[in-house]
């Protein structure tokens, strides 16, 4: 019988910074000059070993137990980073390379059955680490290098069971199993099978028997009245496998679970069991704040799915990472789906490509059995196929026969070739796309309709099609910085993360929380912000406003099968979770499942900012992923107004449903513009089923103080709007109290020296003729990763009486700037190739300006004004960026901005 002895725990290690360990035989006797660390062990963990790359040495002595005739001493690893070479009792046993699947040697010929054993571990992992598969560890994020999963001796029969992986046929209530044996088969060899409700060994579900003829058999298991595994009901199944002699006694028992489950799609539609399947899940890199790449303990990792499925997920795409098993375990257990991903390489070579389908093959070997993972990627975003696929047949064709391969493998899942960009052999039709919200509303919108939802064919290599995959945006999302006062507290201090330690393609400024520290009161973000805790407080709203209005937009369009939110939790600097590295919730997330639930309600048409009088009449959108019942009534009530409303509902159990001009209102008149929500709910059984609301904002209609303004430059229309507010109009630049213009020339400078007040409106940029001495950064347009990290800020004190969020929220629909005056350098694409082009910043401007509304990215980098306050001698000149020459009189807060910016320019 089998018989394990842990091997984890004290290990004496060494640092080989030369490679000479094994020139010089250290593995002959005992390692000198060495310290002791607890494997599993992660050398970067150490901080003098964070940037170390390259051979270390470990070295455990144990006793053994003794073997009996014809049995065996297999040493197992259950991952080691990235190559191993093994000896015991200074005699070579084995070498492996790939660092996330485990692997093991027969060492029963090295092996003292008395007395010590001394085990000797050489582990390289290279600073070059282009052909290995090594996912975003050393790219990204902190490096992973050493022993860094568990270590165990286990004595085996002469013939033993090596795997056992089980294919589950719902339709025909089998469980189709697949048992791999090693070593010489006894003659008259029998397998016999036992399966019972996880944890729960009696009753047997069924037990059955069958021959065994060669080193793999096939048999299948009845599974009577089997009960399906689900997120809502993850019921498993226990497997004891043994292997009998031809008298009945058990040589060997093999112990896994299973679970009933199908996946497949049709139409455009995944079905988990034959009945709609609609993803909501986040990325899950599986980094970790002190232990790196495992977790703490089993109580993190079901603190973990407990948290995502509050948050209404129901899968974790893990993103180019083999997930640990215990992970996998609870996933099982607690019905969390699981999206699987290899590490990728970099490089294109063949050596490369030999390495990522070694690892692939031996992380589908190890996981085969685990009913939460639906869906195996191959490659994300063309990493290892060097950006090429497009254009490349051979490489088209190593996708192609790569999906084959697997396919056959591992017929029961889906398989995704090539995630998030273009396609060529696939189950799933899926897109990474970056936009943020609200600034890129409209773009997200386009986008979605079409392009991904409205034109799938377009994210397939040419002369393929797609026939009839799912559409899944797997990729998406918004910063939202952390606490880092909860950061410095949890480390004790700044960790060395803080300096990023990725490569150097990974190192702008925006990327390394420590330009956080160089930049707050640099920008003069102390005066807006007071401090970087509220700071952060605003940018995670900002993050859940962003996150909600992206994913109710996907869900507003049901032929898009699910999405996959990037992400989470934080990475080390990259600040896209929904909670940050510690795991703390950000910001609003504990109702992240009002909009990212099974059931969603969503007011549709919604124009965000109101006149006082104007009538509205908005659509009602139900998102109804669980197929609940819709039979009750949905409510609707803007709170501080009177105005509310209800509306019977019945409507089935359908996925989706629309109840056109559901609301209707209009706006009241009140005394001063504020900020005010639209609740929904669904009342389903007279309980509250589902929750959501709405950011608007309603001011009153009201006059213009009397001003004096020179409309220089301008189109006659704005003039005429100024006029209709109660402005009084001269051509005249002297006369004028103030002077709003988009032409900088000499005469308007002139004036400005010499006590004029003067309010820029340079929107357009640098399509500007006569833009003085200012210059300008253009935002990214369309998709861009990048711009997702971004933040949009203003002083709300400036304005007095006008409803603005410190982040700038809806209120701003429409007014978002294109154009900013540039304080850091920056770099733009140009030319038909896209050759970058390094592009200046002005950082004397944050000395000579008063910064009211600015744009950072990620931890203040590559930042910029986009309403600064200069003044002369007696003059003022306030520039903004913001869109108010063509919503001046129109919308509600740019007409209140811009009176406003003239009351202050105007001359006392």
């Amino acid at each position: 019988m089998r018989e394990q002895l842990g091997l984890n725990g004290a290990w004496q290690f060494r640092i080989d910074r030369k490679d000479e360990g094994e020139r010089e035989g250290w593995y002959a006797k005992s390692l000198t000059e060495t310290r002791t660390v607890e494997v599993p062990h992660i050398w970067q963990r150490e901080e003098e070993y964070v940037h170390y790359c390259g051979t270390a040495w470990y070295e455990k002595e144990f006793e053994a137990f003794a073997l009996s005739p014809g049995q065996k001493a297999i040493l197992g690893f259950g991952a080691v980073d990235f190559q191993a070479r093994v000896w015991l009792n200074g005699e070579f046993v084995g070498e492996h390379e790939g660092g996330f699947t485990p692997f093991e040697f027969d060492v029963s010929a090295q092996m003292r059955p008395e007395g010590v054993n001394r085990l000797t571990v050489r582990v390289f992992d290279p600073q070059d680490n282009a052909e290995i598969p090594i996912g975003k560890q050393g790219s990204w994020y902190t490096r992973i290098s050493g022993i860094w999963q568990e270590v165990l001796l286990e004595r085996r029969p002469g013939c033993f069971i090596r795997q056992v992986h089980v294919i589950p046929d719902i339709d025909g209530g089998l469980a189709r199993t697949r048992v791999m044996l090693s070593g010489d088969l006894p003659q008259g060899a029998e397998l016999s099978f036992e399966a019972a409700g996880h944890l729960h060994p009696k009753p047997l579900v069924t037990e059955s028997r069958a021959d065994v003829d060669s080193g793999e058999v096939q048999h299948d298991i009845p599974v009577p009245g089997a009960q399906l595994w689900s997120p809502q009901e993850p019921h498993l199944y226990d497997l004891k496998v043994q292997l009998r002699d031809a008298k009945g006694a058990v040589l060997d028992t093999f112990e896994t679970y299973f679970g009933m489950r199908t996946i497949e799609f049709a139409d455009g539609q995944l079905l988990l069991n034959g009945q709609p399947l609609f993803v909501r899940g986040a990325l899950d890199q599986a980094f970790y704040p002190d232990t790196i790449y495992t977790a703490p303990s089993d109580e993190w990792i079901r603190m973990e799915i407990q948290r995502a499925k509050d948050m209404g997920f129901n899968l974790l795409r893990k993103h180019i990472k083999v997930e640990i098993p215990r992970y996998l375990y609870w996933a099982d257990r607690m019905g969390m789906l699981i999206w699987a991903e290899p590490p990728n390489v970099v490089k294109w070579s063949e050596q490369s490509r030999r390495r990522f389908s070694d690892e692939l093959r031996a992380m589908i070997d190890r996981d085969f059995n685990h009913p939460s993972i639906l869906m195996w990627s191959l490659y994300n975003e063309e990493w290892g196929l060097e950006w090429d696929l497009a254009n490349d047949k051979a490489k088209q064709e190593h996708v192609i026969a790569m999906y084959r391969d697997i396919k056959s493998m591992d017929p029961t899942r889906l398989i995704c070739d090539n995630s998030g960009w273009i396609h060529v052999k696939t189950d799933i039709n899926d897109y990474h796309r970056y936009f943020v919200l609200p600034e890129q509303s409209e773009e997200w919108k386009s986008d979605l309709d079409d392009y991904m939802a409205g034109h799938p064919e377009q994210n397939y290599v040419q002369g393929y099609a797609p026939q009839g995959e799912p559409i899944i945006i797997s990729e998406f999302g918004v910063w939202g910085l952390p606490s880092v006062e909860k950061l410095l507290a949890f480390y004790g201090g700044e960790p060395s993360w803080f300096a990023n330690l990725g490569d150097d393609t990974h190192r702008e400024d925006f990327k390394k929380p420590l330009t956080a520290y160089e930049n707050f009161e640099k920008y003069q973000l102390q005066r807006i912000f007071g401090n970087l805790e509220n700071l952060s407080m605003y940018s995670q709203r900002r993050m859940y406003r962003a996150v909600k209005s992206l994913i109710e937009e996907m869900r507003k369009r049901p032929q898009i099968n699910g999405y996959v939110v990037t992400e989470f939790t934080d990475i080390e600097w990259e600040t896209n979770g929904w909670m940050d590295y510690t795991r703390n919730l950000k910001w609003g997330m504990e109702h992240a499942a009002d909009f990212n639930g099974g059931l969603v309600v969503m007011a549709d048409g919604v124009k965000r900012n109101l006149w006082s009088g104007e009538s509205q009449s908005w659509d009602i959108l139900i998102s109804n992923h669980d197929q609940r019942s819709l039979s009750g009534e949905v409510r609707w009530e803007i709170p501080g107004t009177g105005l509310s409303g209800s509306i019977p509902l019945d409507e089935g159990n359908r996925t989706f449903a629309a109840l056109e001009g559901a609301i209707s209102f209009e706006a009241p008149q009140v005394a001063g513009a504020g900020f005010y929500e639209m609740k929904l709910l669904i009342i389903l059984d007279q309980q509250v089923a589902a929750a959501n609301a709405e950011e608007l904002t309603i001011s009153p209609r009201g006059a213009a103080e009397d001003v004096l303004v020179c409309a220089y430059g301008m189109e006659s229309e704005f003039g005429s709007r100024l006029a209709d507010s109660g402005m009084r109009l001269t051509e005249e630049l002297h006369l004028a109290e103030a002077v709003v213009t988009s032409v900088l020339d000499e005469r308007v400078l002139e004036y400005y020296r010499h006590g004029g007040h003067v309010v820029f409106l340079a929107e357009d940029g640098d399509q500007l003729a006569e833009k003085g001495q200012f210059t300008f950064r253009e935002l990214v347009r369309g998709e861009s990763w990048d711009r997702t990290s971004s933040f949009n800020y203003v002083d709300p004190e400036y304005f007095t009486g006008v409803p603005l969020h410190h982040e700038m929220g809806w209120e701003m629909e429409g007014l978002y700037p294109d154009y900013i005056v540039p304080f850091s350098n920056y770099n733009k694409l140009g030319g038909t190739i896209g050759r970058v082009v390094y592009m200046f910043g002005n950082e004397g401007i944050t000395e000579t300006s008063k910064i009211v509304s600015g744009y950072f990215q990620g931890w203040i980098g590559q930042a910029g004004g986009s309403l600064l306050e200069q003044k002369s001698a007696q003059g003022r000149l306030i520039l903004t960026t913001w869109k108010l020459k063509q919503h001046y009189g129109i919308h509600p807060i740019a007409t209140q901005v811009l009176q406003a910016l003239i009351l202050k320019c105007r001359k006392l």
